[in-house]
């Protein structure tokens, strides 16, 4: 697949300027110099930690409900991620492109691990939950690449965000009629560490795979509050004292007075009914393991209590 490595640095002159005009033209556009390289390394010191161990019975740590990937809320990171995800910069950019005022969408952090396998087939979102006028940009999803990416990489099929939706069309790739030509503009974008991809979600897109290489990111999007009733996907958790040095404009685009479209518990990341038939077993495995561990040092202290007396 032929990489695609254009790039506008936020520090430049007229980079809102040339930013708009990459994402209008083509659909994507990577942004590079928005994170500072402190603020970088804090949210990846937080990922480390989160991803060295799941979460079970209440502990902190990552989900897994598969064997590809591993997942985690995006905002609990921390206030890096909150003020890197609401940063006005971004927001500039997606409103001049919607021309509309948005509201976040979702926000996680997603481990692709490297199984050499394809589990995310290439897609586009069709606006099936939005009102109003699909064939005009309703919304931009984005990644946070949190390590220098190649391999795996973020793809998206340039120009293909001008084709006409249908709602309620099939968004998957393998089913449109032009496949074979949106296929040859399916690009790779490569970026650094600290880059922040943001593209039309009417566009095809998905990461490269298969791959061995693992790949980790974190994923967001900004819809227009207008198609959307100012609702977010889901519930997104946040800690209070994360937004304090967040502004009105950036506390109104992450959903502070919103509504929702989905309940808290049944978006993805969370394990319910959907959960697979191996998590389960783990799950009660786990249950087996507490309850022997709670029996064993009942007998140790009853046994501690005869000995004394």
């Amino acid at each position: 697949m032929d990489i695609y490595d254009r790039y506008v640095d936020v520090n430049s002159k007229d980079w809102l300027a040339r930013a708009l005009n990459y994402l209008s033209s083509n659909g994507v556009v990577n942004l590079r110099g928005l994170v500072p390289n402190p603020k970088i390394i804090k949210i990846n010191e937080k990922v480390k930690k989160v991803l060295s161990t799941p979460s079970y019975l209440g502990g902190i740590g990552f989900y897994q409900k598969d064997s590809y990937k591993k997942t985690y809320d995006g905002f609990l990171l921390g206030k890096e991620v909150v003020e890197t995800i609401s940063d006005e910069r971004a927001l500039d950019l997606i409103e001049k492109y919607i021309s509309n005022k948005v509201s976040l969408k979702e926000v996680f952090l997603k481990k692709d691990l490297g199984y050499n396998h394809q589990y995310f087939p290439y897609h586009k979102h069709t606006g099936s939950y939005v009102v109003g006028d699909v064939n005009k940009p309703f919304g931009c999803a984005a990644l946070l690449y949190l390590h220098d990416t190649n391999d795996g990489a973020f793809c998206f099929a340039l120009k293909s965000h001008l084709l006409k939706t249908e709602r309620g069309e099939n968004g998957f790739l393998s089913a449109h009629k032009d496949k074979s030509k949106i296929e040859k503009n399916l690009k790779k974008i490569v970026g650094k560490k600290g880059d922040m991809i943001i593209f039309d979600e009417r566009g095809f897109h998905g990461p490269e795979q298969p791959v061995k290489t693992p790949r980790t990111v974190i994923l967001f999007g900004y819809q227009s509050k207008v198609y959307t009733k100012n609702q977010s996907r889901t519930g997104i958790p946040i800690i209070i004292s994360d937004m304090q040095n967040l502004n009105g404009r950036q506390l109104d685009a992450i959903g502070v007075g919103g509504g929702t479209r989905e309940e808290y518990n049944e978006y993805h990341l969370r394990a319910s009914s959907s959960v697979t038939k191996k998590f389960g077993l783990i799950k009660r495995f786990i249950y087996a393991v507490i309850y022997f561990d709670f029996k064993l040092t009942s007998f140790k202290n009853f046994l501690k209590f005869f000995l004394r007396n």
